[in-house]
């Protein structure tokens, strides 16, 4: 008898662990983009996004996160990457890049979305209003500081004032800005969402 217990409590077990499986496979459908937990670089995507920059000039972009992927006939990828206009005084700023990967592997560039982190911070909205990209109001790209954030993942951009603010990528995924007072206190002031579904539109014309 307890030989027969022991043989359906493991045919339950493996049935829920089964169940379990397919529930995590639901949740990438096909058509709806799934965020990345976080932000890792996958070599298929770092590969789809080299093939897609190949012969691209007047601007490097360099990945610094993945932030979701949606399955098509081929796959959508979302970077956040770390873009500099090619010139000697350039300054670096930050730039949303979606790249499509067809099934046989041929990558291009569907939209590129420039982030000034100014004109966010000041209308808690993204749009892709400076094409060269720029960080307005003093905003530097640091990705070393290290700053205690709720679901923070990468620490993107600093300011001095009087103290230092702060633009942390949080999950989800938004740009959290954070202010630092002189004796390190800190207050996130605002939280803008990056709509990857809404940016990584094609752009039209």
């Amino acid at each position: 008898m307890k030989k027969i217990m022991s043989i359906v409590l493991t045919v339950l077990l493996l049935l829920a662990l089964t169940a379990c499986g397919g529930q995590k496979q639901e949740a990438q459908t096909l058509g709806g983009w799934t965020l990345t937990e976080d932000a890792a670089l996958t070599q298929e995507a770092k590969d789809a996004l080299e093939g897609a920059l190949e012969g691209l000039v007047g601007v490097n972009y360099t990945p610094v996160a993945l932030l979701g992927t949606q399955l098509v006939s081929g796959t959508n990828y979302c970077f956040l990457c770390e873009a500099a206009v090619v010139r000697p005084d350039a300054q670096p700023y930050y730039a949303l890049v979606s790249v499509y990967q067809d099934l046989q592997g041929k990558a291009e560039i569907r939209s590129i979305v420039a982030l000034d982190l100014g004109k966010i911070e000041e209308s808690g909205t993204i749009e892709d209003s400076q094409p060269e990209g720029r960080l307005l109001g003093g905003w530097q790209v640091d990705r070393e500081t290290s700053l205690e954030v709720p679901d923070g993942v990468l620490h993107l951009a600093s300011q001095t004032v009087a103290g230092t603010n702060h633009v942390v990528l949080c999950k989800g995924w938004s740009l959290c800005f954070v202010s630092a007072d002189t004796q390190g206190k800190t207050e996130v002031v605002k939280s803008v969402p990056l709509d990857i579904a809404a940016l990584s539109q094609p752009a039209e014309g």
